[in-house]
């Protein structure tokens, strides 16, 4: 590249030009010498990824280096919003009616639940290895579904107590409803889990025109041959 000297302003300009390009550079080769001389710890690594892309952006040469320590020798899948795997034992949750219901729980019998919860370092953030055109637009979101489980009935509990004195065969009728034996008060019924970590893109909304823009457009608008009515047409 010439220069030259007269033209000092010039100078200035591409001084400072080139001096964003040589910080850019020593961020990519920070990144990729920790990427190249530390192992893999989660939330640490991806957490500089977010500070460099959302200066610079990541290279497809550095995206591809993660996603082969991240996937291993074997070559695995690697996800865009990782997940965690949980075994939890909640006393309680929420069932489809956003109602809460306590879980069944014996002294040997405990319920388990598997639950995939979104790693907290992506939780609510830009999905990775979006283009970048996208990430702003992108969110990991957490996702939920229903399973199975025992719980406490309190309908049956109430019904139970009031017709305790009642026939036989009129408590046999409610029999079918509850999980165990004659009497129980306990009953089968879903609540929420978490169940994984979702990669959500928004779309951005359509700019509208200035109503002052529309008005004008229809104003000098050509008309059609057809708008005029010719002395013949009379």
């Amino acid at each position: 590249m010439y220069i030259k000297e007269s033209h000092a302003g010039t100078v200035v300009w591409l001084t400072a030009v080139l001096s964003r390009f040589v910080d850019a550079s020593k961020l990519r080769n920070n990144l990729t010498r920790t990427i190249r001389d530390t192992s893999f710890h989660g939330a640490s690594l991806w957490s500089q990824e977010e500070q460099v892309t959302k200066r610079i952006g990541l290279t497809y040469r550095e995206i591809q280096s993660i996603l082969r320590r991240e996937g291993g020798e074997e070559g695995l899948p690697v996800d865009c919003c990782p997940t965690v795997e949980e075994i939890t034992e909640p006393t309680g949750g929420k069932n489809r009616n956003e109602s809460y219901v306590e879980l069944y729980r014996g002294l040997e019998q405990i319920q388990r639940f598997y639950e995939y919860s979104c790693r907290q370092d992506v939780l609510d953030k830009p999905c990775r290895f979006v283009d970048r055109k996208l990430s702003g637009q992108s969110r990991c979101v957490q996702k939920f579904s229903y399973s199975y489980a025992i719980v406490k009935n309190p309908a049956a509990e109430i019904s139970i107590m009031e017709n305790e004195n009642m026939e036989h065969h009129h408590r046999h009728r409610h029999e079918a409803h509850y999980f165990s034996s004659y009497g129980s008060s306990w009953t089968v019924d879903h609540i929420r889990v978490r169940s994984g970590c979702s990669c959500e893109i928004i779309p951005k909304p359509k700019k509208k025109r200035p109503l002052s823009l529309k008005s004008k457009k229809l104003k000098h608008k050509p008309k059609k041959k057809d708008d005029f009515i010719t002395n013949s047409d009379v």
